[in-house]
């Protein structure tokens, strides 16, 4: 089969001139306090690479209870990356898992001592920054009232699931 010289060249621009438009450069969406950047169509990254980035993985900081309060799982708050300790840290002020005394399980066990000290803070400062809820956190001390408290919260469950850089919250509070 004979190609005329002339549709060659006419299919070889339609090519190159589609292929031009297809190409995503790298783009970031903001909004008030968030950025989200979508990387480039072409991906490098080797199979086994894509591999470990598309597996889930989950963390039952507080393991689900059906009467009470759940307690605290050391060894999966132990296997928390620094990001996803600022994320308990900052729901450790949003409920409260076996407070007394200015105590609470969770702040504890993700070794950053007594509810609302400074290492609680700083760490949430750093990976929620212009969050306004955790601005009002830290100004409030992260506060949770006592568990013996008739106003009180704790959590019958908290579990983290890791997909990439994808990060979802379930959890239960008891209020």
């Amino acid at each position: 089969m004979k190609t005329h010289p002339l549709t060659l060249g006419i299919c070889t621009l339609i090519l190159f001139s589609c292929s031009k438009n297809n190409t995503k450069e790298e783009t970031a969406l903001k909004s008030s306090d968030t950025v989200m950047t979508v990387p480039p169509e072409k991906d490098d990254t080797p199979a086994e690479e894509m591999k470990e980035l598309s597996k889930t993985e989950t963390y039952r900081l507080v393991p689900g209870s059906k009467e009470g309060p759940g307690t605290i799982d050391a060894n999966d708050i132990a296997k928390l990356s620094e990001p996803l300790k600022a994320i308990a840290a900052l729901y450790s002020g949003l409920g409260g898992s076996g407070c007394e005394e200015g105590s609470c399980g969770l702040t504890t066990a993700l070794g950053l001592g007594k509810q609302g000290l400074q290492a609680q803070k700083d760490l949430v400062k750093k990976w929620f920054r212009k969050d306004a809820a955790a601005e009002q956190l830290i100004e409030q001390n992260f506060y949770q009232a006592p568990s013996s408290s008739s106003n009180f919260s704790d959590f019958k469950y908290l579990n983290f699931e890791q997909k990439g850089d994808t990060v979802t919250v379930n959890y239960n509070l008891m209020t």
